[in-house]
């Protein structure tokens, strides 16, 4: 036979063990409480089935495990006379020859006072049985001094409860509420301080004296190689006669080629200052872009760890269902609601 840990991991799916929601304590927990709750709805000719005989000397008061009591006998010297129940606020006129009441050795009564059960007269051998509420282990195949035809019951409540447990355990998902969201927040966190360099004094494309407004800046360097080239087409440099525009109204050809290709080979040098100067904006865009893909990244993982935890969450609450519903009709066939078919 399986153990009660087999056959709740049978009908819920899930791995039990001492660091598992539930644990094998709590599952330990949810299986005494099943027995418990069974044994209080048993009819009496099961709850029979369920008690142990005490015994004590009459006019010492016994200490009760439980307030089911189920017959209780005094030894008159001869054989073991029932004992009629009173309310203990009766005891004394019981102990009174005079009263109608009077408790004898063939007709003794028992009371319960507080958490104990005493017997008059005093002073005979006595008897009683007590249901007893079993402790029950995940490790258990059987449970004594049980109803075998109750004890499946012991499993499906522990299976119900185990699913509860397992729903609540997952309101709380540590790779998504302490790692993933805590990974995001700091992707996009990176992504503002890549922007916010785009604003910076002293980072920023268009605030860095190194890339913009000082003498040895990206832009800087272009705005002088336009210059240079503009001068040599027609701003008199080196002289009126000898930039391009001079040079072709003098009809010299050579001097106007090589103003051109002075003028191109400046063209072409702010060309190279100002890609150096976007390159330093493409690197600010790409690394808050990078940022926030690595943000996204993050945000799918939880997407996808949300989507898987809400499947297995709407399994186990279907299951628990179903598992309750088996639970009620074996409690109602016990009480003897249900008929058998």
């Amino acid at each position: 036979m399986a153990t009660f840990e087999a056959q709740v991991a049978g009908l819920t799916s899930l791995t039990i063990d001492d660091s598992s929601s539930p644990t094998r304590a709590e599952l330990n927990q949810f299986l005494t409480d099943a027995a418990k709750e069974i044994i209080n709805v048993l009819p009496a000719s099961l709850l029979k089935i369920c008690s142990s005989q005490q015994t004590f000397t009459s006019g010492s008061a016994d200490t009760l495990n439980t307030g089911k009591i189920l017959e209780v006998l005094r030894n008159d010297g001869d054989i073991e006379q029932p004992c009629r129940k009173i309310n203990s606020f009766k005891r004394g006129r019981v102990s009174d020859s005079e009263d109608m009441d009077y408790a004898t050795v063939t007709d003794p009564v028992y009371f319960i006072k507080n958490n104990t059960i005493d017997i008059l007269p005093a002073g005979g051998s006595c008897k009683y049985s007590e249901v007893q509420y079993p402790t029950v282990s995940y490790t258990h195949e059987a449970i004594s001094v049980f109803p075998d035809e109750a004890e499946y019951l012991v499993p499906l409540y522990a299976a119900v409860k185990s699913l509860q447990n397992a729903m609540g355990n997952m309101l709380t998902n540590t790779a998504i509420d302490t790692t993933a969201i805590a990974l995001v927040k700091a992707a996009v966190d990176q992504a503002e301080i890549a922007v916010n360099k785009f604003e910076s004094a002293t980072e920023s494309v268009f605030g860095d004296a190194d890339t913009f407004d000082t003498a040895a800046s990206q832009l800087t360097r272009v705005k002088s190689a336009l210059n240079n080239a503009e001068n040599v087409i027609n701003s008199n440099q080196p002289s009126s006669t000898t930039d391009a525009f001079g040079a072709q109204s003098n009809e010299d050809t050579e001097l106007v080629v090589s103003a051109l290709n002075i003028a191109q080979a400046e063209i072409q040098r702010a060309q190279a200052h100002l890609s150096e100067w976007t390159s330093i904006g493409d690197m600010r865009v790409k690394e808050a872009n990078a940022a926030l893909s690595e943000a996204n990244g993050y945000v799918s993982e939880i997407n996808i760890r949300m989507s898987r935890d809400k499947q297995k969450y709407d399994w186990y609450m279907t299951q628990q269902a179903k598992l309750q519903q088996d639970y009620d009709k074996g409690i109602q066939f016990l009480r003897g609601q249900v008929g058998v078919s």
